[in-house]
């Protein structure tokens, strides 16, 4: 948080102006914020505790939730459930908790979901699919994206639910004409052991075992399947969830497919880097970050992981990767599984008109997406310390984290639809994609290219694989700074408009086309 946004924060209708140029709608805001403090709607205390980052940043934690929390799937307090209020009334179009503290309590509106029987939702002349999620519906990013283009092509026949776990609660959703919140269960169940996201947060000997069993869990499982009548699974994520719905829908003999999203079944800590956020090369006495516990060990954990996760693979009737390296991955560890299939993400083509050109004085560089520490955060910022010259100007568009904030322009988050308008404001010559682990497809690399942008990428997985295959960008080593920094100063104008010419003869696939491959797989799965 700069030193603006503290001073600011500390007088909310300051803050708020500042941050929002619309003076009605910070009118709004302004009220809205005064209501909520009058009326008591919002439980610092709770806020601060659970989510400690922002005590530690200082600002008012009202406004946090304003301006970030909800985006962030944060609870205001205990009992008002965001997320559902905005999906459950259409005339919601601020902040909710802003909008019931101004409208909603004075009508009586319902502030979370009142659980009923499931079984009111079955129809019986549907086949009921049902997709898993670890991301809380209204904050997914990719993986959340790919299923609701699914979704919102789903032919008639079908009744669509999505099942997330945010390691706080257990949601339910029925996506029916609209998006609607039907259950809610408050099991605390975090399965999400990343390395980079928490340096606390490990597997240890007490709770190893809740990776795959939870007794609590099991009963909520077995009755959505039961009561929902579910004909398919489509599983995108596992984590926050146990292995139990495995063993459920396997009992049951319902079919299920797996996307891989990521590396999750083949090490627990998701993004296979080491303690120093580097691609660990399946190194794992050097990884540090699954277990710190005397009593338990990497390989302890890996060798029930792997025997678990391969169950899981094998019985899956196809495991759907966006690209080849993923699935290249996956046979090094699983060389007996033979289920695999490569589906490329689909997008809406929209491509920018926007003509790039190679600048100088400063170069002009586009480093797009969630720029944390396994997405190159730590080699941005080496970059510009090493560039003493400021020959790199450097715009972060998407969500950093704060320390970045004084090595570029932060343009902020932004809507894919907005991307390729983004890019034509800022007029970059490159995007700069420097993941330090293996991505499995990259939506950034998809949009760079789209908005007519060369990529300098990290020569690993599938950002590896899709620029040597179309030619259109260069690859660099992500832990060699120098190297980089060279080869951007170093391009020149003949160099660069032959990877414009191998943009211009790239072939994206098509939304449609992806949606009508799973849908295929839908209906072979359920006749």
């Amino acid at each position: 948080m700069s030193f603006k946004n503290k001073l600011f924060a500390k007088i909310p209708s300051k803050y708020i102006s500042y941050k929002v140029k619309d003076k009605a709608k910070a009118s709004e805001i302004t009220k809205g914020y005064k209501a909520i403090r009058k009326n008591k709607l919002f439980d610092d205390d709770f806020y601060l505790k659970k989510y400690p980052k922002v005590a530690a940043s200082g600002m008012d934690p009202l406004l946090h939730y304003i301006f970030f929390g909800f985006e962030e799937g944060k609870k205001p307090n205990d009992t008002f459930d965001g997320v559902f209020y905005k999906n459950h009334y259409s005339d919601v179009d601020i902040n909710p908790l802003i909008h019931y503290a101004l409208y909603g309590m004075n009508e009586n509106r319902q502030i979370k979901v009142q659980n009923i029987d499931l079984s009111e939702f079955n129809i019986d002349d549907k086949k009921s699919i049902l997709f898993v999620l670890h991301e809380k519906v209204g904050t997914v990013g990719g993986t959340g994206f790919l299923n609701m283009d699914i979704i919102d092509n789903l032919p008639d026949n079908y009744n669509a639910f999505i099942l997330t776990s945010d390691g706080e609660d257990i949601e339910l959703w029925n996506v029916n004409d609209n998006l609607e919140k039907i259950a809610n269960y408050n099991v605390s169940f975090n399965t999400n052991f990343s390395v980079i996201d928490n340096e606390d947060n490990f597997i240890s000997q007490d709770n190893f075992e809740m990776l795959f069993s939870n007794d609590e869990l099991a009963v909520i499982y077995d009755e959505i399947l039961s009561k929902l009548n579910i004909s398919l699974l489509h599983i995108n994520h596992l984590i926050n969830h146990s292995f139990d719905l495995i063993d459920i829908i396997i009992k049951k003999s319902i079919p299920f497919l797996i996307n891989l999203h990521d590396f999750y079944y083949l090490c627990p800590s998701i993004h296979l880097v080491d303690r120093n956020c580097q691609y660990c090369g399946f190194k794992c006495p050097d990884c540090g970050g699954i277990a710190h516990d005397s009593d338990i060990s990497n390989d302890m954990i890996l060798e029930r992981w792997h025997k678990e996760c391969f169950k899981l693979l094998k019985n899956s009737h196809v495991n759907i990767a966006p690209t080849q390296s993923v699935v290249d991955f996956y046979k090094k560890i699983y060389p007996d599984l033979d289920n695999f299939a490569v589906i490329e993400h689909g997008v809406e083509i929209n491509k920018s008109s926007y003509n790039a050109k190679l600048t100088s004085k400063p170069i002009k560089i586009l480093v797009p997406g969630h720029v944390s520490p396994h997405k190159g955060s730590l080699v941005i910022k080496q970059l510009k310390e090493l560039d003493k010259n400021n020959n790199l100007e450097l715009h972060l568009m998407g969500t950093t984290i704060p320390n970045l904030n004084k090595y570029g322009i932060n343009h902020g988050k932004y809507k894919r639809s907005d991307f390729n308008k983004l890019v034509s404001e800022i007029e970059p010559s490159f995007s700069l994609i420097l993941s330090t682990c293996p991505e499995t497809y990259s939506y950034t690399l998809t949009e760079s290219w789209m908005a007519g942008l060369p990529v300098i990428a990290s020569d690993l997985g599938a950002l590896k694989q899709r620029i040597n295959s179309t030619g259109a960008g260069w690859l660099a080593d992500y832990t060699n700074v120098n190297d980089i920094y060279n080869l951007i100063i170093n391009i020149n104008q003949t160099e660069y408009e032959n990877k414009l010419s191998k943009i211009s003869k790239i072939t994206f696939k098509d939304l449609n086309d992806a949606c009508i491959e799973y849908i295929a797989l839908y209906d072979k799965l359920t006749d």
